[in-house]
């Protein structure tokens, strides 16, 4: 960061972790000091831009209650980028535009903040606020420059906006560059006013089961070009936030969606597998009087549940005919098929058979879309969980999507049926190569789970070849589109034959990396890449930040995420750099250390034991991304395998004693 920018920032007091409802400003003296410090601040900034920086320029300390608003919209009006001098000649044109879009943003939120201190409404408030941001037509429609000497490109604006900006030789998007900076100012002048609110979306939530990450784009299209799932990177990704580095903490069915369910690890959750002990349905009934679910409708959310529960629902139905607690409509699977199963329909069992139309990622797709609007008639904001079986053996494509990517290229990459695992632990060294005919069957699940994400893809984008309407379309039609946030996710990821494996639940990035996207102009108002650590425990914190009232109950989960609403938003100045998962197979329980270049990884030889030796792993992802050469052994990194190993004590201080899935877990 230039220094210019240092100076601003570290004159503006920030403020981090603050309860927005006792740091409101409700002075018309603070609210006419946050314009002064935003002004300030972007003049030292233009100044930067104009004639290098000045250790003269000072700024102002902004009033405690305004939070990081001042520091926010100066980030917001000159992006993230170090400032320099820049050719004012060649770019005088953009230099104006810059001028006008930092002078539009203080007096924005300034302005609004003033207004609404003052006690007038919003609508009078946006009325005087919004003026100069409207004028920005007149400044901006400029062609974007990138200066030879500094490699800066104006004008410029936070990550936020930037797809308003372009690309050096674009025109500037000015009315799509007003639209977001006014959209953004709204919701953080909201936030430090006089009377903070929650946003309270409707939230959509969907959830897919034993997806990959990379198999939304073209990685595996059968022309290399074309995405596979362009309904959701349409819909979602073109007008939201793809997170490329998205991430479950254990990656498998039943602890990842208990993990979401909770916000918790699941060394807190003690849900370590699918089944048995410590481990399906009705180890996580303990939970279940709270959860997001309840959390949200006890904060007047109308809450719905389609689709697959967790692992184990089946028997507690059976046994008790029991339906988790939290949930206005619960429509859940008691037998988790395409076809011929059950659907728990808030209390009696509702078969379904074989006809095409009873394919169940079809049937789940008409029934949100009926909840949606039932929502919409009852004038109650709601929460929708839809969690599809797809792309989940077995192996069954909607039959109109069958063939489809027939004739698909085999996926081979240097980890498939890793030859050479001298290196690695004793569970990879006794799996066999895979033979001829298991390659065979693992390129027809390929196949098979590309072909059934594609009613997946038709449940949000639609399909004007099968005449389908899509949630999106759906939401659009009832006019509630840009009030919902759709997040979509999947439980684990999956394993194609890489490290001569087949299935989830490993320390490898086939398991643990998820495809993940979020939609919400409120907080997003442009399309963008977010490439910080997003985690399913993120999810019940976010949607509790979103909705929840001061005077609604608050959580009392220890939660093991954090809101995503920062990130959202781009407010968040500091982010995790790391992340903690784990997992409980039978043969090989590990935990694990990710950070953006190093994964460690212990494999305890004695599970449960205090004093068990471990099996160890470490890959440099940024020379190794596909981790192949495990460097634990080199003694060169022995002090960040100490460093890692502490870090996962850290953040799970019970490991190694409860690594043993076959013992109840400790005391929460």
């Amino acid at each position: 960061m230039a220094l210019s920018r240092i100076l601003s920032t570290a004159l503006i007091i920030s403020v981090l972790a603050v309860d927005v409802a006792s740091a409101a400003c409700t002075e018309n003296s603070e609210a006419s000091a946050v314009k002064k410090t935003v002004r300030q601040a972007n003049r030292c900034d233009y100044k930067a831009l104009r004639s290098g920086f000045d250790p003269d320029c000072a700024v102002t300390a902004a009033p405690v209650c305004a939070g990081t608003l001042a520091t926010d919209s100066n980030n917001l009006a000159f992006g993230l980028a170090a400032l320099d001098e820049v050719d004012r000649k060649l770019l005088a044109d953009q230099l104006k535009c810059q001028r006008k879009i930092s002078r539009a943003v203080s007096h924005y939120v300034g302005t609004k903040l003033q207004y609404l201190v003052r006690g007038k409404t919003d609508a009078e408030a946006e009325e005087k606020a919004i003026r100069q941001l409207d004028r920005l037509a007149d400044y901006c429609a400029v062609t974007v420059v990138e200066d030879v000497a500094t490699q800066l490109v104006l004008p410029t604006v936070g990550p936020q906006c930037a797809a308003a900006i372009g690309e050096p030789g674009d025109t500037v998007n000015t009315i799509g560059l007003r639209d977001c900076l006014r959209q953004l100012g709204e919701v953080w002048v909201n936030r430090w006013g006089p009377n903070p609110q929650p946003l309270r979306p409707n939230i959509i939530f969907i959830l897919t089961d034993d997806q990959r990450w990379d198999t939304t784009d073209a990685t595996h299209s059968l022309d290399g070009v074309s995405p596979v799932m362009p309904g959701l990177r349409n819909e979602l990704g073109g007008s939201g936030v793809e997170f490329s580095e998205a991430f479950m903490t254990t990656p498998l069915c039943c602890p990842s969606r208990s993990s979401i369910l909770r916000g918790q690890h699941a060394n807190l959750t003690h849900v370590y597998t699918n089944d048995g002990v410590n481990g399906g349905a009705d180890d996580f009934v303990v939970h279940e009087s709270e959860t997001v679910a309840t959390l949200l409708e006890d904060a007047g959310y109308r809450t719905g549940f389609y689709g697959k529960y967790l692992n184990g629902y089946n028997q507690l139905w059976a046994d008790s005919m029991h339906i988790p607690v939290g949930w206005t409509v619960w429509n859940g699977f008691r037998n988790v098929r395409y076809f011929d199963y059950d659907l728990i329909q808030n209390g009696v069992a509702v078969p379904y058979g074989s006809a095409d139309e009873d394919y169940s990622t079809d049937v789940l797709r008409e029934q949100a879309k009926q909840f949606i609007s039932d929502s919409v008639t009852v004038g109650q904001p709601f929460f929708l969980y839809l969690a599809f079986k797809a792309p989940h053996g077995p192996w069954e494509p909607a039959p109109r999507h069958v063939g489809q990517f027939a004739g698909l290229p085999p996926w081979r990459p240097a980890s498939y049926n890793e030859t050479d695992v001298s290196d690695k632990p004793s569970w990879v060294q006794a799996t066999p190569e895979l033979t001829p005919t298991e390659q065979a069957d693992l390129d027809a699940i390929r196949i098979a789970q590309l072909e059934m994400v594609q009613a997946v893809d038709e449940a949000i984008g639609g399909s004007t070849t099968y005449g389908i309407t899509g949630i999106m379309q759906h939401l659009r039609n009832l006019g509630i589109d840009d009030d919902t946030m759709v997040v979509y996710f999947a439980d684990n990821g999956w394993h194609w034959g890489e490290h001569r494996y087949e299935g989830k639940n490993k320390p490898y990035d086939e398991s643990i990396r998820a495809p993940m996207f979020i939609r919400y102009p409120k907080l997003a108002p442009l399309p963008r890449t977010e490439g910080e650590f997003a985690l399913n425990v993120d999810f019940c914190p976010t949607f509790a930040d979103l909705a929840l009232r001061s005077t609604d109950p608050q959580p009392t989960i220890s939660f093991s995420g954090t809101s995503l609403v920062p990130l959202l938003d781009g407010t968040a100045e500091t982010w995790r750099t790391d992340f903690l998962h784990e997992g409980w197979p039978g043969s090989h329980v590990w935990a694990s250390i990710r950070d953006s270049q190093w994964k460690y990884v212990e494999l305890p030889a004695t599970p449960g034991d205090p004093g068990t030796t471990f099996e160890l792993e470490l890959y440099n992802l940024v020379s190794d991304p596909l981790e192949l050469d495990n460097v634990a052994g080199d003694s060169g990194n022995a002090q960040r395998i100490s460093d890692m190993a502490a870090r996962i004590r850290a953040l799970r201080p019970t490991w190694p004693d409860d690594s043993d899935p076959t013992v109840e877990g400790p005391e929460e």
